[in-house]
């Protein structure tokens, strides 16, 4: 059973460039452990939605709360601290690195020994180290990578690059996951177990999902709730069958048609 509690709550969000709205008063919340989607055609706002939570944009008008506090004036990487995490539309991964070492990188947020003391694993560094990897191999196994570990990420598929990805947002253990069309460039059978994949994270780990995608099947599937925007307003806001037969999504987004 979901929470009733909101752990992010945006409300009235504006943002302009050069007087073109981007988004205008658009407002939601998820809830805890909730799986939130928003879906809308190109140019409706959902990137620079994604960029105004993570603080890569600032919003001329609005707030973003996240479990009590205001993140609006934050830093990403403050901002990433309180508990946020995301993936992108183009995989960010570090190709020349192994998949074990682009999760570890997730772990430093983790790591209290000094630069000296880790390197020499000296004093408690070698325990940390050891608990470090310990978990990276735990969120592989769930990603079903850890046969992967010792590969170079760039030696990998789209498709398992992605996870890789995945699985690096999850090792930094954060409340909320922001996924970027997350099976974006997938053939149907890597699509079909990314989808999959995302809603065991969601029902296994308790996490909250925050999901941008293009591929209505999947957000209709999986979502507790959808929030559609066109022209950088909200349109449309309710569970996935409200959403699917609201005329103004229809209208905007299919088309006209179903």
């Amino acid at each position: 059973m979901r929470s009733s509690r909101d752990l992010l709550d945006v409300k009235g969000l504006s943002l302009s460039f050069a007087g073109v709205k981007a988004l205008d008063d658009v407002s939601f919340s998820v809830r805890e452990g909730e799986l939130f989607s928003v879906i809308g055609p190109n140019g409706a706002g959902k990137s620079s939605l994604f960029n105004c939570i993570c603080g890569v944009y600032r919003p001329q008008a609005g707030s973003v709360g996240f479990a009590g506090e205001e993140l609006l004036g934050l830093k990403p990487h403050r901002i990433a601290r309180k508990g946020i995490a995301r993936t992108f539309q183009n995989v960010e991964v570090f190709p020349s690195m192994t998949v074990l070492e682009n999760l570890l990188l997730s772990r430093h947020n983790f790591m209290c020994s000094g630069a000296v003391a880790s390197m020499l694993r000296l004093g408690r560094s070698a325990g940390e180290e050891r608990q470090a990897r310990a978990r990276a191999r735990e969120f592989a196994e769930l990603l079903r990578i850890d046969h992967l570990l010792d590969r170079l990420v760039g030696s990998l598929p789209h498709g398992t690059q992605k996870r890789v990805e995945l699985a690096r947002v999850l090792a930094m253990e954060p409340k909320l996951i922001m996924l970027d069309e997350p099976v974006a460039g997938m053939n149907h059978d890597e699509s079909s177990e990314m989808t999959e994949t995302i809603r065991q994270v969601n029902r296994e780990l308790g996490v909250a999902i925050l999901l941008v995608e293009h591929d209505m099947t999947m957000v209709m599937a999986i979502s507790d709730r959808v929030c559609a925007l066109d022209f950088g307003q909200r349109i449309a806001l309710g569970t996935p069958p409200e959403v699917v037969r609201d005329s103004a999504v229809i209208t905007a987004y299919l088309g006209g048609a179903l």
